[in-house]
């Protein structure tokens, strides 16, 4: 297990400042944050919450393959930390500055979801940020079990995920790429299904007409 004492007291620090200002004020709030997949107009809000400092990957356990790490932290910067153990989060959506945060409250997948699920469903726990500023331990069967379920595809409507512990997997140093071309739905969907067995990663693309 790797651990840095010192990211974890900033990771408190850090925690504590942001819910004392959701605590010291009222009305709508913004997220001030680095990146944005939001395809909608936003309602202005009365004042803006930096979370921007929510992106550390604060723990690996290499026995457990498990990780800690903050919300805002992007793909890419997960995936280099864990490589360093021999290990990967078990998804990884491929666009690099997808969050993990929002790959949880917005929904993420990529070829290993066959396997593994969606990325909410590769999650152990997670510390959510409520709207009167309580932080919320939530488990898949703690008192807090409604609010872990229903974050997935709720788009921060319920609360902000802060931290999240997520489970890894031992990646092989190559992998074989096969590129199949089908004309025949019934067979590429039977191929789909054979080749499941075997394979660590799935994709297909349908071009028309």
């Amino acid at each position: 297990m790797t651990a840095s004492g010192e990211a974890l007291r900033a990771h408190e620090t850090r925690k504590a400042r942001l819910a004392a200002e959701f605590r010291g004020n009222g009305g709508p709030v913004r997220l001030d944050k680095k990146t944005s997949n939001l395809f909608r107009p936003r309602r202005e809000a009365s004042r803006r919450v930096n979370v921007r400092d929510f992106s550390h990957v604060l723990r690996v356990d290499a026995e457990n393959l498990t990780a800690e790490v903050e919300g805002m932290t992007p793909y890419d910067a997960l995936a280099a930390a864990t490589l360093e153990h021999g290990l990967l989060p078990t998804v990884v959506p491929e666009l690099r500055s997808i969050t993990i945060g929002g790959a949880v409250s917005g929904i993420g997948i990529e070829s290993t979801s066959f396997k593994y699920g969606l990325v909410h469903e590769t999650v152990e726990s997670m510390d959510v940020l409520l709207p009167n500023g309580d932080v919320a331990v939530c488990t898949p069967d703690n008192e807090y079990a409604d609010l872990f379920h229903g974050l997935p595809n709720s788009y921060g409507t319920l609360g902000y995920i802060l931290r999240l512990t997520v489970k890894l997997y031992r990646a092989k140093p190559y992998v074989r790429l096969v590129h199949k071309k089908y004309t025949d739905p019934e067979r590429f969907y039977g191929d789909l299904r054979e080749r499941a067995g075997d394979s660590d990663f799935l994709e297909g693309v349908v071009f028309g007409p």
